[in-house]
């Protein structure tokens, strides 16, 4: 019985032995394999649509492979269909767990559709992951900063902290986090940023704007002071965390919610309500009456801004500021011949400044006015006060495009790349430089990196559009 016993074992075990050499394994369908070649070879080339369309293809056999869901995504994403790669990481999900990119690339698709909360969710999902990658970290961070989540933000910058202490970039935006909200715990975060060149520059400003504001306490002088720097440094979400301390600390303060408005604007917020309540607190305010009519100039109601920006230089006429800004007012309304007058007399107030030069260059390159003279001249003596600043040299670069010197304007552009490869609008740049030069594949490389560094839907659309019009997918 026992060895009866042992021999129907032995046999059950046999079975699937057997089976599996008699029994043919059921083929992959041809589609598949021809799904899948197609999905490389549109790789290689970097055609974005036929690399979604094979991949579509392959997950119809292959359904639970949530690589392929997400890399479908996140050329959706970068194709600008937004509402496609969201349901294409839905179904991923349904088959697993998202990777923390999927998660980040999916937060940023609602972000674009204006659904902040569930941006948020996917951010702090991301954020929860556990890996050593910092640059994700920071990414991630960086989104959170755009939906304005400063508690995310902050959670996250210092979850990556415990990974690597004395990560210099890291070190900065919690440098820049901690300047707004508890600015006597920043220092020691930017000590360690200023040991990179890239950071150098900003952590000195931002510390020497905390330490001479010290003596101020904690008041709403100091939280504006430092606000202001912050945006400056174009940290407007921590600028307005800053501008909100202020307004808690002192709530009768004008200044610090027409500031807190403008901040509030610039992390996709309407700003309105606070303005109206500066202009109530402190209506002879030039700030605020300057920041009011930058307001109304987003709403392009230009006569009311004119109003208000003449008023902020009568009660100011020292101040470059509102000349500049009545200038780029007039430009919008098509008065090219008094914009370039205030302009130039913004160069006067403050030669020594490298913003007006910069204004005067930028309005000059934006309305193709008197770029072989006014333009580069401004432009020159921008960069001569900040060598070497990327967004000079872009500027540069762009004068000499207009003109059609495009030796000139390529040398300036690749300077600014080298100080700044990731900043989507100098790629954007050598992309319509390379491809008036007819180098379409240098065109097509620089093009799909502005789509995929861009932060805003305007110039990812816009590199994407590029792209199409000349073949490049």
């Amino acid at each position: 019985m026992k060895f009866l016993q042992k021999i129907l074992i032995l046999f059950l075990i046999a079975c699937p032995i057997a089976a599996a050499v008699v029994i043919p394994v059921a083929a992959q369908p041809s589609g598949f394999f021809e799904a899948s070649r197609s999905a490389e070879t549109a790789l290689l080339k970097g055609d974005r649509q036929a690399e979604i369309k094979a991949l579509q293809q392959v997950v119809r056999y292959q359904p639970w492979r949530i690589d392929a869901w997400e890399r479908i995504g996140t050329l959706q994403y970068a194709t600008a269909e937004y509402e496609e790669a969201i349901g294409s990481f839905n179904q991923g999900n349904a088959h697993g767990q998202l990777s923390a990119k999927a998660l980040l690339t999916q937060g940023k698709a609602w972000k674009e559709l204006d659904n902040s909360r569930n941006a948020e969710t996917c951010f702090r999902k991301a954020s929860e992951f556990r890996t050593n990658d910092l640059d994700l970290y920071l990414e991630i961070a960086g989104a959170q900063e755009e939906i304005n989540d400063s508690i995310g933000t902050l959670a996250t910058l210092l979850r990556a902290q415990k990974l690597s202490p004395y990560d210099t970039a890291l070190n900065y935006h919690l440098g820049i986090q901690f300047a707004a909200s508890q600015p006597q715990n920043a220092s020691k975060f930017l000590d360690t940023a200023k040991l990179d060149k890239s950071y150098k520059e900003n952590a000195v400003e931002l510390q020497e704007t905390i330490n001479a504001s010290s003596t101020m306490g904690e008041t709403a002088a100091r939280y504006i002071y430092i606000g202001q720097e912050l945006s400056r440094l174009n940290e407007w979400q921590a600028a307005a965390s800053a501008f909100t301390k202020a307004t808690e600390l002192e709530q009768n303060n004008g200044v610090a919610w027409a500031l807190l408005g403008e901040a509030i604007q610039h992390v996709g917020g309407n700003g309105y309500d606070d303005l109206a309540r500066a202009m109530e607190l402190d209506p002879n305010s030039d700030i605020v009456m300057g920041l009011t009519a930058l307001y109304y100039r987003r709403q392009e109601k230009y006569e009311i801004a004119i109003d208000y920006l003449y008023k902020a230089l009568e009660n100011n006429p020292h101040e470059s500021t509102w000349q500049i800004e009545i200038g780029n007012t007039l430009a919008l309304t098509g008065d090219l011949p008094n914009a370039l007058n205030h302009l130039q007399v913004a160069t006067l107030l403050e030669p020594d400044s490298w913003v007006p030069w910069e204004s005067l260059a930028a309005f000059s390159i934006t309305y193709n006015y008197y770029v072989s003279t006014v333009g580069i001249d401004a432009a020159r003596h921008a960069l001569l006060l900040v060598p070497g600043s990327p967004v000079l040299l872009d500027i540069m670069g762009s004068t000499y495009l207009l003109v059609g010197d495009y030796d000139s304007a390529e040398r300036f552009y690749l300077q600014a790349n080298s100080g700044a490869p990731d900043e989507p609008t100098i790629l954007y740049h050598l992309g319509q430089l390379y491809l008036l030069k007819d180098e379409n594949d240098k065109a097509f490389e620089y093009l799909r990196k502005a789509a995929e560094f861009a932060t805003d839907a305007r110039m990812r659309n816009a590199a994407n559009t590029l792209l199409r019009q000349n073949g490049g997918g």
